[in-house]
């Protein structure tokens, strides 16, 4: 997802990981479900491993790429594993084969609930381009291979796996735990999270918390974490789609006012136009929560943004990293374009799709009022396809406590940080329902030893880091559901 360069502002090591970690911007169903059906539950941590190593095989065995989706497939596997441990569930389906699964386990009222979040399906592959079978499940080499082993059945197996324990051992909740699996998140969760929330709004349970995939920690190639990002916010995207109208004709006759010239000197516009740097509080507070991490120098400059962003050094230095500007201006990316299906007509339409990407606190309706005025033509409609309001969570919260309390237990030193998504996941459905929702990875590790291929080739998660993950996710969020 996110750019990883290999120096940012002069920055060494340090900022390498730490660019790298910030923007990371981050079989059939019954042959699947036969095995889980037959496996007994276990007690103890070593059982505990084996079985989540076992449970996210066997899950990323399952294709749920989408399009098309297919996510009733893991919807069903884990309403099997819900129906075997006695756990409340429903299984939803928003369109044929397009489903969503809700469990919950219930307290006694005394806080309001808490729901793990989770994304079904999987982003297309290419397998000729693959060592091993992009859903086969293969553990090899110390790594558990297959598509959606980072992005994100990993997590939803480490959410899963704190749900069995609760059940197994009877512990007694102040707060509902809430699972949820949503399909279609890879093409922005209509058929997922926004038609749940849409549709079925009391499955929510009035929840205060929601943890999800995103953050990012920070951690050296020797092992030692130097933060674990606990992400509040994300950029909101703002895809939109150019629409040039013009005369048609044969293409043997040139036409200078076409619709594909039209577009194109638009296009021009936009590559040519800069949108302005701007310092938001919540990207603020994030560079503020990283400073004890920099070198003096560069401390200095990002303890005070907003005089910084005005110093043209500071501001060529991000013009060469842009993963860092990404956090300071709304960004254009030109991803498509389409004009006439035949080389010698000229098509009286012609169409651009942008991705565009809008910092917290911006307004699309004045957003695309900018656009227009670059592109100063009104033959050029722009038109939304996908866009939100991007939405904060807080930070000071008991939430962000019990995480600080866990990770010094485990990771001396580190910091707790609040990176802001260059991306976005699901979060924004339920932060519009009041619920504090947070981008969060479990899995900390050395690079070398996470895990890669995220949304690329070969995509595999470390086997130990992954472990690690389901005891540490356990253990942040048990104290914040357990009756006292």
């Amino acid at each position: 997802m996110a750019e990883k360069p290999e120096k940012l502002n002069g920055m060494s090591m340090h900022s390498r990981h730490l660019w790298t970690s910030i923007l990371v911007s981050l079989v059939t169903v019954a042959a699947a479900v036969a095995g889980v059906r037959d496996q007994p539950p276990v007690s103890g941590q070593a059982g505990r491993a084996e079985e989540s190593v076992e449970l996210l095989t066997r899950y990323l065995r399952l294709d749920t790429t989408n399009p098309p989706g297919g996510e009733i497939r893991a919807a069903q596997f884990f309403g099997e594993i819900f129906e075997r441990e006695g756990i409340e569930y429903r299984i939803l389906e928003s369109a044929p084969g397009r489903g969503n699964i809700w469990a919950r386990l219930r307290g006694n009222g005394s806080g309001r609930p808490v729901i793990l979040l989770n994304h079904l399906d999987v982003v297309p592959h290419d397998a000729r381009y693959w060592s091993v079978p992009p859903f086969g499940g293969e553990v090899r080499d110390g790594f558990i291979f297959g598509r959606g082993a980072l992005d994100m059945k990993s997590l939803a197996i480490a959410q899963l796996m704190l749900m069995l324990k609760l059940r197994r051992e009877r512990i007694p909740l102040a707060r509902d735990l809430i699972f949820i699996g949503t399909a279609d998140e890879e093409a922005g969760g209509r058929l997922g999270a926004g038609w749940l929330v849409a549709t079925h709004p009391e499955l929510l349970g009035g929840a205060e918390y929601l943890l999800t995939e995103g953050g990012g920690n920070i951690v050296e190639e020797d092992g030692r974490v130097l933060s674990i990002g606990l992400s509040p916010v994300e950029k909101a995207p703002a895809w939109l789609q150019l629409t040039s109208v013009g005369p048609a004709g044969h293409a043997s006759i040139p036409r200078s006012d076409s619709a594909v010239n039209h577009l194109l000197r638009a296009l021009n516009r936009l590559l040519n136009w800069t949108p302005p740097l701007k310092v938001t509080p919540v990207v603020e507070q994030y560079f503020r929560s990283l400073v004890p991490l920099l070198p003096a120098p560069e401390a200095k400059r990002y303890a005070a943004l907003h005089r910084s962003i005005t110093d043209p050094e500071f501001r060529a230095r991000l013009d060469s990293d842009p993963a860092a500007r990404a956090l300071f201006q709304n960004t254009i990316a030109i991803t498509g374009l389409e004009g006439s299906s035949k080389v010698n007509v000229i098509s009286p339409q012609a169409l651009a799709l942008l991705d565009t990407r809008l910092l917290p606190g911006e307004r699309l309706d004045q957003w695309i009022r900018d656009l227009a005025r670059v592109i100063d033509d009104e033959r050029i409609t722009i038109t939304p396809l996908l866009a939100f309001e991007p939405i904060a969570s807080p930070v000071d919260t008991p939430l962000t406590k019990i995480l600080a309390e866990v990770a010094a237990r485990h990771h001396p030193g580190a910091l707790i940080t609040y990176p802001v998504t260059a991306g976005f996941t699901d979060s924004h459905y339920f932060r519009r329902e009041g619920i504090r929702s947070y981008g969060f990875s479990p899995f900390v590790a050395p690079p070398g030893l996470l895990g890669d291929g995220h949304h690329g080739n070969d995509e595999r998660i470390g086997r130990q880091a992954f472990v690690r993950g389901v005891q540490f996710l356990r253990e942040v969020l048990e104290p914040l559901v357990r009756r006292p």
